[in-house]
């Protein structure tokens, strides 16, 4: 454009923008966002626009956008419609660039395809759904709104429970408590913090189930603590979700309350731990490790502990059994046991584990899912389930055998690749009992075992005695009882209770001839079915505690062998206290705060 013409070309081309009457506000905020011009280009001449077309929003109008623009404004400019010789009223800012190449456009009135287009844009069915788009995009944006301050409602609550807290002493805990967080430390990616645990190509134990169950009783050991870096959806909420709450309040937003609670439960696997020790998570873990490699340190170990010992490998033994016999399942495409023979094949692992090395049982688990596979392969027609449970059968024959004929020679089997030896069973045989795993029985262990160490020293008032003593001298017997075993929780095993409850379960021992046994059994069902449902939140102790106090709400009658009538919960009761107080006389319980029994004592 040169000089004589640039200034006559521009003059009056610089669009005057005037409502269109009855436009939505909107409409006309677009239009003006769309025609706002900073003026031209001093050499090409070109408008120069205060927006790019791209940055302006419709706002879900639809539609080009300066058809959306044309639903609301006119950009006028000196120039006559060559159509209408009307005042001419831009279509576009092409219209408008046309014009300065010197091209005559038709004015927004003669241009029928745009007035169409606007008539369809302003549609009252158009515009009503448009509105209730609008409204839905309202809530949704109000409940995104609420549902990010709901998380960090929950995020705040976690900073403040969790924030990274450090001791110094180390608590007790169990043997296989020791283990576990052993295991955790040295397999551990990392340690700062322990996260994605079951993620673990070779899991914490063999058994996923019992992975978080120990990583649950770690926690309450107080051994580790949860991480603030933990998922709020790794915990356990009332309302247990967003969601629940805006039910609860009527699907109202504005009603939802912002405050979650934080319950006591949590989802291990998903959640990251650290060790609570020294001065960070790092120096913690340490630490950690090693407090625990001396207190495990086999010299070091009781009597009870070298018992606790010899459970836990055959534990490792039998679940590494199983899991090798699932995956072998896998591996053959033959369908997983199913749930009503998974106690027999648990029973037959379990049994066998007690005297055979895992090389040897891996052997047995491999010879009876060969077994089953061949079976598959002969018999095509067949069930594939029935060819699981065909393995089931095979393992209980070849585990028997195994136990019975101890002369049996089996060849062991050595790691097998694709089911690597979990976290514990490798610190159990390797660090702490410095045995191979695969060749190594639970007799080999149990001759192996150094002398024990003394038990700790208990003061006078603290022996199992004093703690009956001081029980029968309340008002509350059983009371008190849980109160003394509660402040003198280190001078007994809870294992031994929750033992002895489980062989209750199975078989009803001791209770056959005194007691009627389908009564007791169907006692001793809902206090394990209690047990199961305090696992995750409460240690064996407190949890041993709980099933002691609940038998005093099983009241069904049952007559002893003498003829003596009495509910069904003080039985069992003195059966559980007989696994606490193996070395007190056999008299029940209930005579301690019989007040015939001490006038016959005196």
């Amino acid at each position: 454009m040169t000089e004589e013409t640039s200034a006559a070309a521009l003059a009056g081309l610089t669009p005057t923008v005037v409502p269109v009457e009855g436009a939505d506000p909107e409409l006309i905020a677009i239009g003006e966002r769309y025609w706002a011009m900073a003026g031209f280009h001093p050499e090409l001449g070109t408008p120069a626009w205060c927006e790019k077309a791209a940055d302006i929003d419709t706002l879900g109008w639809g539609g080009p956008l300066y058809v959306v623009a044309a639903g609301g404004v006119r950009a006028t400019v000196d120039r006559l419609c060559p159509e209408c010789e009307q005042q001419l009223s831009l279509t576009s800012r092409t219209a408008l660039a046309d014009l300065l190449k010197g091209e005559t456009p038709w004015c927004v009135a003669c241009t029928e395809s745009l007035r169409s287009a606007v008539k369809m844009l302003n549609d009252p069915k158009r515009r009503a759904k448009r509105n209730a788009a609008r409204i839905r995009a309202a809530k949704q944006q109000a409940l995104e709104a609420m549902s990010a301050a709901w998380r960090a409602a929950q995020q705040h609550i976690m900073d403040a429970r969790y924030r990274l807290t450090f001791s110094d002493p180390v608590p007790n805990a169990s043997v296989r408590e020791m283990v576990a967080a052993l295991a955790l430390l040295r397999y551990a990616p990392s340690t700062t913090p322990i996260s994605r645990i079951g993620s673990w190509l070779d899991p914490l134990h063999p058994a996923q189930l019992e992975t978080a169950s120990l990583l649950g009783a770690l926690v309450r050991a107080r051994l580790i603590r949860i991480h603030p870096t933990t998922p709020v959806t790794a915990m356990e909420w009332e309302p247990a979700s967003f969601q629940d709450a805006l039910d609860g309040a009527g699907h109202d937003p504005g009603a939802v309350e912002l405050n979650p609670r934080l319950t006591e439960q949590f989802f291990p696997l998903e959640s990251s731990f650290y060790a609570p020790f020294a001065t960070s998570p790092g120096t913690g873990a340490q630490h950690l490790d090693t407090v625990l490699s001396t207190r495990l340190a086999l010299d070091c170990l009781t009597a009870g502990q070298h018992d606790d010992i010899l459970s836990l490998a055959r534990e490792l033994i039998a679940e590494e059994t199983l899991r090798y016999l699932t995956t072998r399942l896998a591996e053959l495409n033959l369908p997983a046991v199913t749930e009503n023979h998974t106690e027999r094949l648990s029973e037959a692992a379990y049994k066998v584990a007690r005297h055979r090395p895992l090389g040897e049982i891996y052997n047995l688990a491999w010879r009876a899912t060969r077994t089953a596979a061949e079976s598959a392969q002969k018999n095509p027609r067949a069930p594939r389930v029935n060819m699981s449970t065909h393995a089931v059968n095979q393992f209980e024959t070849h585990a028997l055998r195994a136990v019975t004929e101890p002369a049996w020679p089996i060849k062991p089997f050595g790691e097998v690749a694709g089911c690597g030896l979990s976290a514990m069973t490798r610190t159990l045989f390797y660090t702490v009992l410095d045995r191979q795993p695969l060749e190594t029985s639970v007799p080999d262990i149990a001759q192996g075992l150094p002398q024990p160490a003394p038990e700790p020293d208990v003061s006078p008032d603290d022996p199992a005695a004093a703690l009956e003593t001081s029980a029968a001298d309340s008002d509350d017997w059983l009371a008190s009882l849980i109160s003394s075993l509660h402040t003198n929780r280190r001078i007994w095993d809870p294992h031994s209770v929750l033992l002895r409850l489980e062989n209750l379960e199975r078989t009803a021992d001791g209770l056959e001839y005194d007691v009627d046994q389908r009564v007791a059994r169907r006692a001793v069902v809902h206090l394990k079915q209690l047990q199961e449902r305090l696992a995750m939140v409460l240690d064996q102790h407190e949890m041993s505690l709980a099933i002691i106090a609940a038998t005093e709400l099983l009241q069904h009658p049952v007559t002893e062998r003498s003829g003596t009538t009495q509910p069904v919960g003080e039985v069992v009761r003195e059966e559980l206290l007989a696994a606490v107080f193996p070395s007190l006389p056999e008299p029940s319980r209930t005579e301690m705060n019989d007040p015939a029994n001490e006038d016959s004592q005196e």
